[in-house]
């Protein structure tokens, strides 16, 4: 069975968009990711000029409230790197077991975390 996802990608400045990897090279990266696995992208997520910091952003947010319901339009939450989500590990892994709780999975496309809580 295909897999639904939501793609969130985030830059918090021109700088950053022009330097590291952008907003469309982050999309790309995922379309790339989700074709070659068979997937299916059912929402792309931006947040640009948004820090990492906390989670005091509009699309972020927006994102959490859909995959938190039941049943849950997508399956998968893709991004790029955990830094994309968050800046600090605790962040990123109570936004992990909030989506897991609604059956959904997060994911980075090149950073592997594991399954389970460590």
């Amino acid at each position: 069975m295909s897999k639904r996802v939501a793609v969130y990608a985030r830059v918090s400045t021109t700088r950053q968009a022009e330097s590291d990897i952008s907003i469309p090279d982050q999309i790309a990266h995922a379309k790339r990711y989700c074709e070659s696995r068979g997937w299916h992208i059912a929402l792309e997520v931006v947040d640009a000029g948004a820090s990492a910091r906390d989670d005091k952003r509009p699309q972020f947010q927006s994102m959490m409230q859909t995959a938190c319901t039941d049943p849950s339009p997508f399956d998968v939450v893709l991004i790029h790197s955990q830094s994309r989500l968050f800046r600090d590990s605790v962040g990123y892994a109570i936004t992990r077991r909030q989506l897991s709780k609604h059956g959904v999975s997060l994911l980075s496309m090149t950073q592997d975390f594991g399954e389970g809580p460590s």
